[in-house]
C-alpha cells in the first residue's frame, strides 16, 4: 500500500496517536493553527470598524461641506445686494476647513455685476430690462434723416451765384435745367431770357420773355426789358409804344417813367424828355432832377441846369457817389 493508501486508512486513534506524537516532538503544533484564525477574524473586524467609521466621518463631512457652502452662498446674494454700484469684482476666500485643504489653495472669485444706468434724453420710448440685481433703462433710439436740400434749390443757388458772379453762360445752362425739373415758378423765365439779353443774345431773350410774359404780363420789370431788347436790335417805335403802353397803365412808376424819358433823350425828343424827367422829379425821385439837368444844358441852359445840380449836391439825402458826380458838373458850369 502506498503512503497516501496507508494515511487515509488510518483510524481515529491511530490519528490520536499520531498528533500526540508530533505534539510531543513540538508542543506548539497543536496551538498555531487556531490562534492564526482567530487574529484573522481580530484583523477583519478592525477593518469592519474602520470602514464603518470612515463612512460615518464621509457623510458627516459631505453635510458639513453642504452646509458650508450653503452658508457662503447666502453671504454672497447678501454681498451682491449691498455692494455699492462702483465695485464690479470681489475676491472672496472660503472658510478655512480642516477637511477640504484643497480650497485654500486658490481664492474664489465672483463676480457682480456692475449697476449700470443708462439715462438719454431723448424723447422716444424707452424699454426696461434687467441686469444683475438692478433695472436700467435702454431707449429706442429713433433715428430721424435729415432731409436733403431738395436738387431744386440747390440748382436755384447755384443759377443766382453764377449770375452774380456774371457767369452768364453758367447761369442760363443752370436756370434751363432748373425749368426741366419744376415749372411751377415762371421767375426762371424771366432769368433766362435777362441773362441771354447780358450776353447780347437779344432774339433768343425775347424768346424766352415772351413765355414768361404770357404767363404774367403785369411784370412791369419784364415789360420794360422788351422795350431794351428793341431797343438794342435798333426797333426804338417798338420799344417806345412798350413803354408808353406801360406808362399809361402805371403812370407814377418809377423806372417806365425813368426809361421812357431816356428813350425819348436817346431819341433828341429833348421836351417831351424834359417833361417826362419834371414828372419823375415832382414824385421825389433823384433819377428825374439828374435827368431834367442834363436836358437843361442840352437845351443850353446852363443857369437852370447848375440851379438843379445845387439842390442835389446840399440834399443830405443824397448818394455820395452821386455827390461827386455833381459836384464835378457844377465845377464844369462855372
Amino acid at each position: 500500500m502506498s503512503k497516501i493508501g496507508k494515511f487515509l486508512s488510518k483510524t481515529p486513534q491511530e490519528e490520536n496517536g499520531i498528533e500526540q506524537d508530533l505534539a510531543d516532538i513540538h508542543p506548539f503544533s497543536q496551538v498555531k493553527p487556531r490562534k492564526r484564525k482567530k487574529y484573522i477574524a481580530l484583523i477583519a473586524l478592525g477593518i469592519s470598524t474602520l470602514i464603518v467609521y470612515a463612512t460615518v466621518a464621509y457623510f458627516l463631512l459631505k453635510e458639513n461641506s453642504e452646509k458650508n457652502t450653503g452658508e457662503n452662498l447666502h453671504q454672497q446674494e447678501i454681498a451682491k445686494k449691498e455692494i455699492p454700484p462702483e465695485k464690479s469684482v470681489k475676491v472672496e476666500t472660503n472658510i478655512k476647513t480642516e477637511n477640504k485643504p484643497e480650497a485654500l489653495e486658490k481664492p474664489k472669485i465672483t463676480f457682480v455685476p456692475k449697476a449700470i444706468d443708462f439715462k438719454i434724453n431723448v424723447s422716444t420710448i424707452h424699454k426696461e430690462i434687467s441686469l444683475g440685481l438692478k433695472r436700467i433703462s435702454v431707449p429706442k433710439l429713433s433715428y430721424r434723416k435729415q432731409k436733403p436740400a431738395s436738387k431744386y434749390k440747390r440748382l436755384l443757388q447755384e443759377a443766382k451765384t453764377a449770375e452774380l458772379n456774371k457767369n452768364y453762360d453758367e447761369a442760363i445752362r443752370l436756370y434751363k435745367k432748373i425749368w426741366s425739373i419744376s415749372k411751377k415758378n415762371p421767375e426762371v423765365l424771366y432769368r433766362i431770357a435777362l441773362n441771354y439779353f447780358k450776353t447780347g443774345k437779344f432774339s433768343v431773350a425775347q424768346r424766352y420773355l415772351d413765355q414768361y410774359l404770357k404767363i404774367n404780363k403785369d411784370d412791369i420789370q419784364a415789360v420794360i426789358l422788351s422795350a431794351k431788347i428793341s431797343e438794342k436790335q435798333g426797333d426804338m417805335k417798338k420799344a417806345q409804344a412798350i413803354l408808353e403802353e406801360a406808362y399809361f397803365l402805371h403812370p407814377e412808376n418809377k423806372d417806365i417813367l425813368e426809361n421812357l424819358g431816356k428813350l425819348y433823350e436817346k431819341q433828341n425828343e429833348l421836351l417831351v424828355a424834359k417833361d417826362i424827367y419834371k414828372t419823375l422829379a415832382d414824385l421825389g425821385y433823384i433819377e428825374g432832377k439828374l435827368g431834367l439837368a442834363r436836358i437843361y444844358e442840352k437845351l443850353n441852359d446852363k443857369a437852370s441846369a447848375m440851379q438843379i445840380y445845387q439842390e442835389i449836391y446840399e440834399d443830405p439825402n443824397t448818394p455820395e457817389d452821386i455827390r461827386q458826380k455833381v459836384e464835378t458838373k457844377i465845377i464844369s458850369l462855372q
